[in-house]
């Protein structure tokens, strides 16, 4: 029993690193390194995600090439470092690495915690709204006492309350986000960086 035990530990081990492993074996006797350092800074992953791939294919007793790993990632990053692209990061929740550099970089990483701020602000709007829709379901619910139906009118009137507040934060959040975007935009375009 004990070995069966053993042999599926050491099955499970296996599986869990091979699935911590960022390429392949297929992927790393193809050898793209271009290809792969260009999705690598499309993706806007951090510079040190190299050694993870050099890492994985040291396994299989393959290096990676550098140099054209580090032009395809630059050709990437020119994808990835877009102000469009920042918004729609931020607003997904996505975390930026500050891989954007220069004025670019600066402007990115504005426009994508402005982002990133409508996001938390939204889910703190459905968080609420699982709330209010808990505290309705509960009204629903049986036959509540006259005490819990009061009890809990008085809680839902001050989660709307909450929630009317919260929507006007979310509004805000976005009309600012908007507002620094043409701004970073222009500032970019006077500076002559595309953005």
């Amino acid at each position: 029993m004990s070995r069966l035990l053993l042999v599926c530990a050491a099955l499970f081990a296996a599986l869990l690193l091979a699935s911590c492993a960022t390429l392949s074996r297929e992927q790393c006797e193809a050898g793209d390194w271009r290809a792969i350092g260009f999705n690598d800074g499309a993706d806007g992953r951090p510079a040190d995600r190299i050694s993870s791939h050099a890492e994985a294919c040291s396994e299989y007793g393959i290096s990676v090439d550098n140099a054209l790993y580090q032009t395809g990632r630059a050709e990437g990053l020119r994808v990835y470092c877009r102000l469009s692209n920042a918004e729609r990061k931020g607003r997904s929740g996505e975390r930026y690495f500050g891989v954007c550099e220069g004025e670019l970089g600066v402007a990115f990483a504005r426009v994508h915690a402005a982002g990133r701020e409508v996001f938390n602000l939204e889910a703190e709007l459905n968080s609420l709204d699982s709330e209010i829709d808990a505290k309705l379901a509960e009204l629903r619910r049986g036959d509540p006492t006259p005490e819990q139906v009061a009890a809990l009118t008085r809680e839902l009137t001050i989660l709307q309350t909450e929630r009317r507040v919260l929507e006007l934060r979310v509004r805000s959040a976005d009309q600012s986000l908007s507002a620094l975007r043409r701004q970073e935009e222009n500032r970019l375009s006077q500076a002559d960086i595309a953005y």
